[in-house]
C-alpha cells in the first residue's frame, strides 16, 4: 500500500508539472524499477538480494551488533587504551563467518589546535578509523583512518557517528560491501547546514576499497533569523540496483527529491505578514562503477536558492 500511495504521488506530480505522455511513461517505469522490493539475484548467502536499498533515510536500520569482548582483543592489538575509544560513537558489522568490520572513533587528548582568530583552544581531537578484523582473535586484517571526518570538540562543524545499514550491500551477486553514512552539521541557529554522506567500503586483497565515498544523501542549506523566519532547501535521496551492471558492479539508481520551505513571521511593526511557501522537484540519477569505483559528479547547485 506505502508503495502504491508513493508512486500515485510521483505520478501526480508529473501530471502537475505538464510532462508530455512519453515523458509520463518513462517516469513511471524508472520510480516502478526504483520501488521494486527485491530482484531474482542470488548471493552467495542464498538469500534474495534486495533492489531497493532505501527509500529515504529515515527508514534505514542501522546495525546494533557490536562484541565488546572482540573490540577490546582490537584495541590491544592496535596498541590504543580501550577508554580511548567512544563506544557510543562507534559501529560494526559481520562481514562473513569470520572478519567483523567497525568503524570505530577514537579521542585525542594531545593533538591540540587553536582557533585563528581568538587562540581558543579547539579541544579534544576525534578521528575515525575503518577495521576489518579476524572475529576470533581481534587481529587486523585491514585499517584505514577517515582525515575527512576527523574533527575537534569545538569545531564549527561536526561529525556523528557512522551508522552501519543492517544488512550487508551486494556490488554483485557474491560481492558484499558494507554501508553506511555519517552526518556532518553546523552548530549554528542562524545557518541551517547538514549532510549525510553515504560510503560503501569492501575488502579486496586484504585492503579496503572504498568503492561509493561520501555520496551526498541528505543536503539541508538555509538560514533562519533564530525564531521563526527562514527559507530552506532540502535535498533528499533513494537508492537501489538496478539490473544493469558495469566493470562487473550493478549500476545504483539515485532518486533525488528536492524540496524548499520558506516561512516567515508576522512582523505588524514592519508591514510584514505571515507566509509559507513549500516547492518540490524531482530528479533521477545512475552511478556505474567504473572499475575503481562509483565515480560521480559532485552537483551543489540549488534548485530553489539563490
Amino acid at each position: 500500500m506505502k508503495k502504491t500511495i508513493l508512486l500515485s504521488a510521483v505520478l501526480m506530480f508529473l501530471f502537475s508539472c505538464g510532462k508530455n505522455e512519453k515523458a509520463k511513461n518513462d517516469a513511471e517505469v524508472q520510480y516502478q524499477e526504483l520501488l521494486s522490493e527485491t530482484k531474482a539475484h542470488l548471493g552467495h548467502n542464498k538469500k534474495p538480494l534486495r533492489k531497493l536499498i532505501f527509500k529515504n533515510l529515515d527508514e534505514i536500520e542501522d546495525s546494533k551488533e557490536m562484541n565488546l569482548n572482540l573490540l577490546s582483543k582490537v584495541a590491544l592489538n592496535l596498541k590504543i587504551k580501550y577508554s580511548d575509544i567512544k563506544i557510543a560513537e562507534s559501529s560494526s558489522i559481520n562481514y562473513d563467518d569470520q572478519i567483523t568490520f567497525f568503524v570505530l572513533t577514537t579521542v585525542s587528548h594531545d593533538k591540540k589546535a587553536f582557533r585563528s582568530d581568538d587562540d581558543e583552544e579547539l579541544g579534544d581531537y576525534f578521528q575515525r578509523k575503518y577495521l576489518f578484523v579476524n572475529r576470533e582473535n581481534g587481529s587486523i586484517i585491514a585499517e584505514e583512518f577517515d582525515e575527512n571526518l576527523g574533527y575537534y570538540d569545538n569545531e564549527a562543524i561536526q561529525f556523528s557517528k557512522s551508522h552501519i545499514l543492517k544488512d550487508l550491500f551486494f556490488l554483485n551477486e557474491n560481492t558484499p560491501a558494507i554501508a553506511f553514512y555519517t552526518e556532518a552539521n553546523a552548530s549554528s541557529r542562524i545557518v541551517l547546514y547538514s549532510e549525510k554522506k553515504f560510503t560503501l567500503v569492501t575488502l579486496v586483497d586484504n585492503e579496503i576499497r572504498k568503492v561509493l565515498y561520501e555520496y551526498p544523501v541528505r543536503l539541508t542549506n538555509g538560514d533562519s533569523n533564530g525564531s521563526g523566519t527562514f527559507q530552506i532547501e532540502t535535498l533528499e535521496t533513494g537508492m537501489s540496483i538496478s539490473d544493469d551492471k558495469t566493470n562487473g558492479y550493478f549500476d545504483l539508481i539515485i532518486s533525488k527529491n528536492f524540496s524548499y520551505e520558506e516561512a516567515v513571521e508576522n512582523d505588524l511593526e514592519n508591514g510584514i505578514e505571515e507566509k509559507s511557501d513549500l516547492k518540490i522537484k524531482k530528479e533521477l540519477e545512475k552511478l556505474k562503477y567504473n572499475g575503481r569505483e562509483y565515480a560521480f559528479h559532485r552537483d551543489d547547485r540549488h534548485r530553489f536558492l539563490e
